[in-house]
C-alpha cells in the first residue's frame, strides 16, 4: 500500500455528528449498566455476573482484536506485570466492587457517584503523580466530594458527624477509586499499543481474576436462573457496555478528539438517573439534583484548569 493510500485509509470515515452521537450513545449504555445490575439484584449473584459479562464480552470482542493484540504480543510479554495490575484495577476489581455495591444501593445513587469519578481521578493524580493542585483544582474536588456525601448520606450533610455510610456507597465509591488508579497508571502504557488489542488482553486476563469469587459463589450454593430476564442481562452488559460502547468511544475520540470526548462521563449521571427513575421506579429526590449541580460544578472547575 503507498503512503497516500495509508493516509487517505487513515481519515475518519464518519462525520462529525455521527461521532457525537457515538459518545453520547457510549454514557447512556455505561450508565444503563448500574440500571441492569440493579435490575439483576437478589436474582444474580454479583460474581456470577461479573464472571459471565467478561467472558462473554471476551468473545464477541475477539474477531475485532485477535489480529492486532498477535502482532504485538511481545510487547505484552515484556509488560505482563503492568497488564495484570490495569487488568484488576480497570476490570476485575473495579466491576466486583461496583457489582457488589449495586446490590445494595439504588442505581441512581451509583451512577451520580461514578459521576464524580473524575474528581477520584484528580485525588489519585496528585498521589501518584504528584500533581501540582491548583486552587481551581482543589475547589472542584472539594465540591464533588461534597456532592458525593450528599449521596452518601441520603441528602442530610448533618449525618456526617455519625459518618453512617452505606455499605453499597462504600462499594461505590472503592470501584471509583480503583477506575481512578487504572486510569492515571495508563500513563505508563507503551505507547504504541493498539487500543483494541489492549482490552482484549486486559479483559482475557479479568477472566481468570474473577474466576474463583465466582467459583465461591457456586460452593455457596449461589446459582441463577437461566431465564430470559437473566440471560437479557448479562448479554446487555457484556456487549453494549463492554463491546459497543468501547468501540463507539475509540471512534468518537477519533473524529471528535479527546477534549470533546470527554464530555460523555459527565452524562453518566443525568441519564443514570433516568434510566433509573423510568425502568426501576426509583424515586428522584431533591438531594439527588443537589449532588448532580454539585458534581458537575466540581468537573467544570477541573476541566477549565486544563484549557490553556
Amino acid at each position: 500500500m503507498s503512503d497516500s493510500e495509508t493516509k487517505t485509509s487513515s481519515k475518519p470515515n464518519i462525520a462529525v455528528w455521527v461521532a457525537y452521537v457515538m459518545l453520547i450513545m457510549t454514557a447512556v449504555f455505561w450508565s444503563a449498566t448500574a440500571v441492569a445490575v440493579r435490575a439483576s439484584a437478589g436474582e444474580i449473584p454479583p460474581h456470577s455476573f461479573t464472571f459471565w459479562r467478561w467472558t462473554i464480552a471476551f468473545l464477541v470482542f475477539l474477531p475485532f482484536a485477535y489480529k492486532s493484540f498477535w502482532q504485538q504480543r511481545t510487547i505484552y510479554r515484556w509488560h505482563w506485570l503492568m497488564m495484570c495490575g490495569l487488568s484488576f484495577t480497570g476490570i476485575a476489581g473495579f466491576t466486583i466492587f461496583y457489582f457488589l455495591g449495586l446490590q445494595i444501593t439504588t442505581a441512581i445513587n451509583a451512577s451520580v457517584l461514578s459521576g464524580a469519578t473524575p474528581i477520584a481521578i484528580v485525588i489519585v493524580s496528585f498521589i501518584i503523580l504528584r500533581i501540582r493542585l491548583t486552587p481551581a483544582v482543589i475547589a472542584g474536588t472539594v465540591l464533588g466530594i461534597v456532592g458525593s456525601l450528599v449521596i452518601i448520606l441520603n441528602g442530610d450533610l448533618g449525618a456526617i458527624s455519625t459518618m453512617t455510610f452505606g455499605a453499597g456507597d462504600i462499594l461505590i465509591v472503592a470501584a471509583m477509586t480503583s477506575w481512578a488508579i487504572y486510569t492515571v497508571c495508563l500513563k505508563w502504557l507503551p505507547p504504541e499499543l493498539n487500543p483494541f488489542g489492549l482490552i482484549l488482553v486486559l479483559t482475557g486476563l479479568s477472566i481468570p481474576m474473577v474466576l474463583p469469587f465466582y467459583a465461591w459463589e457456586i460452593s455457596q450454593g449461589q446459582f441463577f436462573d437461566l431465564n430470559y430476564k437473566n440471560i437479557g442481562l448479562i448479554l446487555f452488559t457484556a456487549i453494549f457496555p463492554s463491546v459497543v460502547a468501547y468501540l463507539f468511544w475509540n471512534k468518537g475520540v477519533e473524529v471528535a478528539g479527546p477534549n470533546a470526548a470527554g464530555f460523555s462521563s459527565y452524562l453518566i449521571p443525568a441519564f443514570g438517573t433516568i434510566l433509573s427513575v423510568l425502568l426501576l421506579g426509583e424515586r428522584f429526590e431533591l438531594y439527588h439534583a443537589l449532588a448532580i449541580a454539585l458534581i458537575f460544578a466540581g468537573l467544570y472547575l477541573g476541566m477549565r484548569i486544563q484549557q490553556p
